[in-house]
């Protein structure tokens, strides 16, 4: 599965870093950082647990 996905603004995003979570009522919505465009679910929860290996990483 790939680690990365393209916005449609030209951003790869990689990792956690490069997301916005909003969270819903009915779950949680994910964003690009760069532009705010939509980021489907699935993508967004599997971003949402990599890490780029900078210091402000979480456990």
């Amino acid at each position: 599965m790939a680690t990365t996905y393209s916005c449609d603004c030209g951003a790869t995003l990689g990792a956690v870093d490069d997301l916005i979570r909003e969270s819903t009522p009915t779950g949680r919505s994910w964003y690009c950082r760069y532009c705010r465009s939509p980021v489907p679910g699935s993508v967004g929860e599997r971003l949402g647990h990599v890490r780029d290996g900078s210091p402000t990483d979480r456990c």
